[in-house]
């Protein structure tokens, strides 16, 4: 154990707190508040496709027009969610985060039709969770924007702050009672500038790049913020929840020691993380990355930048809208600079390209398995972000499927293990993490071939039986003695 510890921990090139020795922190045992939970997203595990007056969302619309496997199925946890608390509870987790599907609830989006059928599903899951002593963690958007908000412009139409914000505000109604934390939107970066990378690429040339990400990322922001201060204003008083926005970040490494690299590191995280982390901590975007989109922009003959700007009321809205930081992690980047280039684009603002990994393992998706790397972004947002507390959201691995996953148990052990030592070492206030995934699910264009899950489902069964791997029996030990062993 120490030799596997001491080789996680080297080389990564981060001082220790002089709060904290591990004589005052013990690094194999997590303290007893700690949150231990798993996760999932309504999209990928729930099915019910157009169940009780459920209305289509734009992956229901994505996936059946263009691709050759679907949600409309999945897991059936619209039908079987007692089934994945029963699991939930045979782990022993403390925590489940899932999401809400908009469309579920509001099928046409918008306030004015609220579907009791779809109200009634989340009710007794929350229900059936709070029952067996497990607290729910919610976000309420991952990815599934009712359908009808394609003709309005989704993300890059103002409006849908509005209509976001008013569905929050019917959640915090109808769960709030019994939901005290709360992620609002789940990972921006991939809603507005991964995802439509790749449907650009594949289906769409059309497509505005260098456009569409800015329009995109400013109303998220917004809808955020806004939704933020609704909570403190309307709820907070009497449901005393918490809220932050479910932000993904991967550490940098610079390819090699050269400047041009060191700048490469530099400019990735001011436009992967910078990008929403500093508005919802400090206010605005980074400078730097502003100046960057403007000068940009006005040599491209726009009248003005890409990148919208604040009013100062919006900013005064998104500083501080945030009670904890929500991560999701799972792997790092090795960057080097791009060559510059005029093409519109939002990859030639950022200029920066990745490295590919010949050294270390990858999962069957091509995500790196490097621990250090966990310590890493942990230190970078307690260093650049206030110190604030984070919850890690999502954490995971896949492979191709089995229930002897030794694997996976390894990657947990590690992961965990670096989440310790940056609490003990690095003083980072770290409070929980929610591996991802409860379930093998439909892991959006891997389909279902990727399997994350503690749990197995049979995708080839009738009635999608649920097994739990050994991973999940390990995790259930780790739980109950809140200790590597």
């Amino acid at each position: 154990m120490l030799l596997t510890f001491l080789i996680l921990t080297a080389g990564i090139g981060l001082g220790s707190s002089s709060e904290n020795s591990t004589a005052a922190c013990n690094l194999t045992t997590f303290p007893d508040d700690f949150k231990f939970g798993a996760g999932s997203s309504a999209y990928q595990v729930e099915g019910g496709y157009l169940d009780d007056g459920k209305g289509r969302s734009w992956w229901d619309w994505f996936a059946n027009t263009y691709l050759s496997e679907n949600g409309n199925v999945a897991c059936d946890s619209y039908h079987k969610y007692q089934e994945d608390v029963d699991a939930l509870a045979e782990i022993g987790v403390t925590h489940y985060r899932f999401s809400i599907s908009w469309a579920r609830i509001l099928p046409k989006g918008f306030t004015n039709d609220i579907n009791q059928a779809g109200v009634d599903y989340y009710n007794n899951l929350i229900d059936a969770l709070v029952e067996v002593g497990i607290e729910p963690l919610v976000t309420l958007f991952h990815w599934d924007t009712p359908y009808v908000f394609s003709y309005l412009g989704d993300w890059t139409n103002p409006k849908i702050v509005e209509y976001f914000v008013n569905y929050a505000d019917l959640a915090f109604e109808l769960f709030g009672d019994r939901v005290k934390l709360w992620g609002t939107i789940n990972e921006p970066l991939s809603i507005c500038q991964e995802i439509p990378e790749l449907i650009r690429d594949a289906l769409f040339p059309e497509l505005p790049s260098g456009v569409f990400e800015y329009l995109c990322g400013h109303h998220v922001l917004l809808a955020h913020a806004k939704t933020y201060r609704l909570y403190q204003r309307k709820y907070k008083k009497t449901q005393q929840g918490k809220m932050g926005m479910v932000i993904s970040a991967s550490p940098k490494l610079p390819a090699s020691n050269s400047s041009e690299d060191a700048e490469a590191v530099e400019r990735a995280y001011l436009f992967d993380l910078g990008w929403f982390a500093n508005p919802i901590v400090f206010g605005d975007y980074p400078e730097e990355m502003k100046q960057i989109v403007a000068n940009r922009s006005k040599a491209q003959n726009f009248s003005s930048s890409r990148l919208p700007s604040f009013s100062f009321h919006e900013r005064t809205l998104l500083r501080g809208s945030f009670d904890l930081f929500y991560l999701n992690n799972y792997s790092f980047d090795n960057v080097t600079l791009a060559e510059p280039s005029d093409e519109l684009t939002w990859e030639n603002d950022r200029q920066v390209t990745y490295v590919e990994n010949t050294v270390l393992p990858v999962t069957n998706v091509g995500f790196v398995i490097y621990p250090p790397a966990m310590r890493k972004i942990l230190k970078h947002i307690k260093d650049n972000y206030n110190d604030p507390e984070i919850i890690i959201t999502e954490n995971g691995y896949s492979n191709k499927g089995n229930l002897t996953d030794q694997d996976r148990i390894r990657f947990i052990q590690g992961q965990l293990q670096q989440v310790r030592v940056s609490m003990c070492l690095d003083d980072v206030n770290v409070s929980g993490y929610m591996y991802w995934s409860l379930l093998d699910s439909f892991e959006w264009n891997s389909y279902y071939t990727a399997k994350f899950g503690l749990v197995e489902v049979d995708f080839d069964s009738t009635n999608l039986t649920r097994t739990l791997k050994d991973s999940a029996y390990y995790y259930k030990n780790l739980i109950e003695t809140r200790s590597f062993h």
